[in-house]
């Protein structure tokens, strides 16, 4: 079985569907009788895409954006996977050509290149991971709800008609492609996560930045945007700072539109430290030298890698009570959820004043999340649909 999974942004760019492209491919190229391989646009297309990206959102496209991993790191990741890259549209329909099924993400950019561009019908069955959240619950900015419209919209239906199938991560996702798509295939199954290789790979990374082990050390790790709550988690610095400044340490890693206002935030207190871009291989040991993770995302997600890398080293995670975390964290067991700032900032200060949690985080998350159980109900997945088109 000749597997292409297929993202317009390359992979040097090191998001979360990068992230999984890589893992995805690597772990299915490693079985009997399978070949799968990353295809992407290459770093031409991916300029002038990053250029109108960044003017859809009223922001200046910085070219290094697309340029966070190299690409000798994520070859040697892949291992027996491949990373192909297509300079033309002619050059994707004929490299996706030599595959027996394409997997690609949800967005409607893939959405209207497959039905406008490419052309579902001279390509292998396509199947969409819905990694991109179909519905930012509780959207408050004008990005968030047009996107919610587009999404919800006949245009969307029509983009991805002759899809083969949808693979969906979380709950909220399912119903809404469900009745969206009713005669279409959906199958839930979560992003593969192995627990106990990432805390290996926490051995082995040097720690990005120090931390003074004198204080309670809160870790945030993420794009410096509004739908993962920057502005959110400045006021609950400010909260948590009014009694315990002297004793918390809060570390921000990530770039975005709103990294002016989180090195403001390191200017104006002592104990807020930026770290900018951290490299997805050193990560694992950010998460080691912390005592706390902290997430503000405000909208969902379809699946965050963060709370099970921080929970596979142990760290308890606090996070707003919103799909896709709410799926991951059991409230006291491996974190805490929040319903409002002031609740948030008290699940902080809970915590650096020395109560834990009971049980094991670790052993929770690892039952959780069972990255060989999911890697095989993805594959079973892609053998049915690919049946499916055969009959």
């Amino acid at each position: 079985m000749r597997i292409a999974i297929f993202n317009t942004v390359q992979l040097e760019t090191a998001g979360g569907m990068e992230h999984f492209s890589i893992q995805t491919a690597a772990h299915l190229a490693s079985l009997p009788g399978v070949q799968a391989d990353c295809v992407t646009m290459d770093e031409a297309f991916n300029l002038r895409y990053g250029r109108l990206h960044s003017l859809y959102f009223f922001r200046r496209f910085d070219r290094a954006t697309i340029f966070r991993e190299p690409r000798e790191a994520i070859e040697q990741r892949l291992g027996r996977a491949r990373y192909v890259q297509c300079a033309t549209f002619a050059g994707l329909r004929e490299a996706l050509g030599q595959y027996d099924l394409v997997y690609s993400r949800n967005e409607i950019t893939e959405a209207f290149l497959f039905c406008a561009r490419v052309g579902y019908g001279n390509v292998p069955p396509v199947v969409f991971g819905c990694h991109c959240p179909h519905r930012y619950i509780g959207a408050s900015t004008l990005h968030s709800r047009l996107h919610n419209l587009l999404y919800a919209s006949p245009l969307y239906t029509r983009l991805a008609k002759r899809v083969a199938g949808f693979h969906t991560i979380s709950s909220g996702d399912t119903a809404a492609i469900e009745r969206q798509f009713p005669e279409h295939p959906v199958v839930q199954i979560p992003n593969p996560f192995d627990v106990f290789g990432y805390a290996e790979q926490a051995k082995r990374a040097k720690p990005p930045f120090a931390v003074d082990r004198s204080k309670y050390n809160i870790l945030w790790a993420g794009r410096l945007t509004g739908q993962k709550g920057v502005t959110e988690l400045l006021g609950i610095i400010s909260r948590v700072n009014e009694s315990h400044a002297a004793r918390v340490e809060w570390h921000i890693c990530g770039e975005g539109e709103l990294s002016g206002l989180v090195s403001e935030a390191a200017r104006r207190y002592e104990n807020v430290q930026a770290h900018g871009h951290v490299d997805r291989e050193a990560m694992p040991a950010a998460y080691a030298s912390a005592d706390l993770f902290i997430s503000t995302s405000q909208w969902g997600e379809t699946y965050a890698y963060t709370p099970r890398e921080a929970n596979s080293l142990s760290v308890p995670v606090v996070a707003f009570d919103i799909s896709g975390y709410n799926e991951i964290i059991e409230d006291g067991v491996n974190g805490r959820l929040a319903k409002s700032d002031d609740e948030f900032a008290a699940q902080i200060k809970w915590f650096a004043d020395g109560n834990r949690l009971d049980g094991d985080i670790r052993e929770y998350i690892q039952q959780r999340t069972h990255h060989t159980a999911a890697y095989g109900q993805l594959l079973q997945f892609f053998r049915d649909r690919l049946e499916s088109n055969a009959g």
